[in-house]
């Protein structure tokens, strides 16, 4: 009565191989002796598995049913970084690569708000593969991070029009592609961009050569 057989099924996240590894199974076992509620409380002591069942098929399968909790968002707190189910939920601390696609959040309750945050992004899709994360500022409104390292300050009401808004001048102007550390869209009736100290050095000694040019007084 020696095991043959495996079957393993409702995995997503998890391979197969990584499912046998947790339940314990030791293909050497006798099927007869094998303790199926021994195998599944290791199942569902893994994070990112809710509910698992293994089932004894004579003469000589085994078969692991899972069900797991879905991985929405990475979440960071405190310098620590959370893999998160889509109500905030703690999964697992984050390990693995694999979850590098999906949106990332910082700051106290962002978790809470992470569907709030991916809804938010996906008002501009073309956006998204440039954001690194976003951080919510007092509970109130995000900050997104690009990953070239520019902050989009975004507003409390009307976030997802702003980001559209900056958006249409983004994909043409490149705005971030120059010496800005931040675009601010909190206000209704313009774009407030923050420079480099080199920029911003530039730009006012560009100022005062023009004001002198005109017959003006610094």
């Amino acid at each position: 009565f020696g095991i043959e057989q495996i079957a393993v099924e409702g995995h997503s996240e998890l391979t197969r191989d990584e499912v046998i590894g947790f339940s314990g199974l030791d293909r050497r076992a006798s099927l007869p002796f094998l303790d199926p509620q021994e195998l599944r409380a290791k199942l569902l002591a893994v994070p990112l598995i809710a509910e698992a069942q293994v089932t004894k098929l004579y003469p000589d399968r085994v078969r692991i049913d899972i069900r797991e909790r879905v991985p929405y968002a990475l979440w960071q707190i405190e310098g620590e970084v959370k893999v998160i189910a889509a109500d905030g939920t703690a999964i697992e601390s984050f390990s693995d690569a694999r979850f590098l696609r999906l949106p990332h959040v910082v700051g106290p309750e962002s978790n809470l708000r992470v569907t709030e945050y991916a809804a938010l992004t996906a008002a501009v899709p073309e956006l998204q593969p440039l954001i690194r994360a976003g951080t919510l500022v007092a509970g109130r409104r995000w900050n997104l991070k690009l990953l070239n390292g520019v902050d989009l300050l975004l507003p409390e009401e009307g976030a997802a029009e702003a980001l559209k808004a900056f958006w249409a001048i983004e994909k043409d102007a490149k705005v971030t592609e120059r010496a800005v550390l931040a675009v601010d869209l909190r206000l209704n009736d313009r774009i407030a961009l923050r420079l480099t100290e080199e920029a911003a050095a530039a730009h006012a000694e560009s100022v005062v050569a023009r004001i002198k040019k005109s017959g003006g007084r610094v």
